[in-house]
């Protein structure tokens, strides 16, 4: 907000000398002021992309939260992860199986959520299999952390970048 603030004000004193006849200051502010809203125009972009939510994965559940809603579901919970489309048009065309950007997990209560892990930052087929892999094997959840509290999903930096390919 603050960056935009002066971004508007080197503007309005690039104005000022211009119409002052000081066209040599006029044109160091105003390039001065092309570089602030540079700045504000990038920052603006990468709010933009900044991640809706967060995900963790620990040693005996993951954790999801977007926005305001946090969802917690135990490995033993899981029963299935899978990129299906499991929308009516997708069962209307049964036997083919669509595959899609969503994941969506079905737990033993007969629960189920589905998110995008892109939303992550992570490959879809590569978030599927590491949720199977920490679901089946109990040594490969062994190496993850402990789940404290809301505080660690707090605790850790976003990182924005490119898509990635989650492995233990």
């Amino acid at each position: 907000m603050a960056v935009a603030g002066a971004a508007l004000l080197l503007v309005a004193a690039t104005v000022a000398l211009a119409m002052g006849g000081r066209i040599w200051d006029a044109l160091a502010v105003g390039l001065l002021a092309a570089v602030v809203a540079a700045v504000v125009a990038r920052l603006a972009i990468r709010l933009r992309r900044w991640p809706a939510g967060r995900l963790g994965v620990f040693r005996d559940r993951l954790v999801l939260v977007t926005g305001r809603l946090e969802l917690q579901a135990a490995w033993v919970e899981v029963l299935t992860a899978s990129l299906a489309d499991h929308s009516e048009w997708g069962w209307a065309s049964w036997p083919e199986i669509r595959l899609t950007e969503r994941l969506s997990v079905r737990l033993r209560s007969g629960r189920s959520f589905s998110f995008r892990p892109k939303t992550f930052g992570l490959e879809p087929a590569a978030c599927r299999d590491l949720f199977l892999m920490l679901r089946d094997d109990p040594r490969a959840r062994g190496r993850l952390p402990v789940f404290d509290s809301a505080l660690d999903l707090a605790a850790g930096p976003f990182h924005i970048g490119e898509l990635i390919r989650p492995q233990i």
